[in-house]
């Protein structure tokens, strides 16, 4: 089966769960997981393959930018001592009790030949930097509390840099190297300040073009250019395509569409990216 005969397959999917749903009470995401364990259970198509350059070309920036073009600076700022904590000490210590746990359960059930605690700390890298987007959908759904999503939204848009450091850090133990602690502390500020200023600068280039024109469908453009572009860019240097595209995603929110789009304008660019 052809791969553009698969994804209309997919949206045809898709839209009937999204239907399903308004007459259940059911979370659209935790539907659709529970479809897609089903579709794959019956092998009822063969998915694409979720490839590194499907998942950082079209996927990630786009729905990074959209989380962080509805956070509120302000928000985000009289949270910020809790979301650094969670982001950071939080997220070492998931990594640090992933390995522990990891270590000896793998040995004991063999899973792999010769696993040690340096193969469960670059585990635990890959999977504590958690992603928000189907918690999220959920809590829209249920209504909790603002402060709760930007806490969930403002720690997940900031582990990345975390995550990213350990990971490489694992990754030099597994293969022999020794690594100093200043070499890790100049990486996390490398990765973070510069990928925050290469989403900051391509934000603000493009929020001056954006004060000259007052057409939706260039600002949609533009913003399209923001998010992919700093994603890109920052990845293509080796910096955090992640943290450049959040800082984007928020300069946009806070600064461009306050500054440079007139309310009509601001609704059609929040509805294309959501």
């Amino acid at each position: 089966m052809e791969t553009v005969t698969i994804l209309i397959l997919l949206f045809i999917v898709a839209t009937a769960v999204a239907i399903a749903v308004q007459r259940l009470a059911v979370p659209y995401t935790v539907a659709l997981v529970f479809t897609g364990l089903v579709l794959g259970l019956l092998h009822a198509f063969e998915a694409p393959h979720l490839t590194k350059a499907l998942l950082f070309n079209v996927f990630l920036p786009g729905l990074l930018f959209e989380a962080a073009f509805h956070i509120e600076f302000k928000q985000f700022w009289r949270n910020r001592l809790t979301i650094n904590s969670l982001a950071l000490p939080g997220v070492l210590a998931a990594i640090a009790l992933t390995a522990l746990i990891l270590t000896p359960v793998a040995n004991a059930l063999h899973f792999v030949q010769d696993f040690t605690w340096k193969h469960a700390l670059a585990f635990g890298a890959i999977i504590s930097a958690t992603d928000p987007f189907a918690v999220v959908a959920v809590f829209k759904s249920l209504g909790v509390p603002k402060r709760l999503s930007v806490l969930l939204e403002g720690e997940s848009l900031l582990n990345d840099g975390v995550a990213i450091v350990i990971f490489t850090l694992s990754v030099a133990l597994v293969a022999g190297r020794v690594v100093t602690g200043a070499e890790l502390v100049l990486d996390l500020i490398k990765i973070v300040a510069i990928g925050a200023l290469s989403g900051a600068g391509a934000r603000l280039a493009v929020s001056q073009v954006i004060k000259q024109v007052d057409d939706p469908m260039i600002e949609i453009t533009l913003t399209t250019i923001a998010a992919y572009g700093s994603f890109l860019a920052a990845e293509h240097f080796q910096y955090s395509g992640v943290i450049a595209t959040v800082s984007a995603g928020m300069l946009c929110g806070n600064y461009g569409a306050r500054v440079g789009m007139s309310p009509s304008t601001r609704m059609a660019v929040e509805t294309f990216w959501e």
